[in-house]
């Protein structure tokens, strides 16, 4: 029993750092991140990151019902990078559009915010991670590795370890980043935080028109 709990945690911890390690490179899930929190406040990192879970949960049946080998075909990757970029854009040109009347939550006397959207930010979650087509290589690459490797070492268990070191790593990284800007936020006039959501839009723009070129060349 106490191998088995060793093993579990073992396990748990080198998915939380394999996950991490891609969670730390910056991408359309980070920019949503940053501008959900600017809008919604500290909730957003953590609302955001269910969607990316559960977009995850879906990638992993795909992969053990072994449809891997279609998700990595070239037509695949011709779909979801034509169709992930113009999502990407149409997210960055909405966010723009929105700018100039969104309600900016600055909460001085911290109280907690209750307006937000759990639908929109769960799903802004699932539409940027699924836009990014290098979303699909990591867990094609990385993600599978880890994830076969975990299996052939304690089965089920491993699989469990997996999933819980993985989203813990998700959910530490974009909470810690959601939190740090809400209270960051505190120290910014509106007219600054508006100027930091057109910044985080024009990237998303700049991510959708990349994965679109990227695409097109392929």
């Amino acid at each position: 029993m106490v191998r088995l709990f060793t093993e579990f945690l073992m396990l748990s911890a080198a998915s939380f750092m394999v996950a991490l390690s891609g969670a730390l490179v910056p991408g359309p899930v980070f920019i949503v991140t940053v501008s959900g929190s600017l809008r919604k406040g500290k909730i957003a990192g953590p609302l955001i990151v269910l969607g990316h879970l559960l977009l995850e949960a879906i990638i992993i049946v795909t992969v053990l019902a072994g449809l891997d080998a279609f998700l990595g075909s070239y037509e695949a990757h011709l779909v979801i990078g034509y169709l992930g970029g113009a999502a990407l854009i149409v997210m960055g040109a909405t966010m723009i559009k929105s700018i100039p009347t969104a309600k900016i939550k600055i909460d001085v006397k911290r109280e907690p915010v209750k307006d937000f959207s759990f639908h929109g930010l769960v799903a802004a979650g699932v539409l940027s991670s699924g836009s990014n087509p290098q979303f699909y290589i990591w867990w094609l690459t990385v993600g599978l590795s880890t994830l076969k490797y975990c299996l052939s070492l304690a089965g089920p268990i491993g699989f469990v370890a997996f999933y819980l070191g993985h989203s813990l790593a998700d959910l530490s990284w974009y909470g810690l980043i959601s939190y740090s800007i809400d209270e960051g936020k505190r120290v910014l006039n509106p007219k600054a935080v508006r100027l930091l959501m057109l910044g985080s839009a024009i990237f998303l723009v700049f991510f959708g028109a990349f994965f679109i070129y990227q695409a097109y060349t392929a």
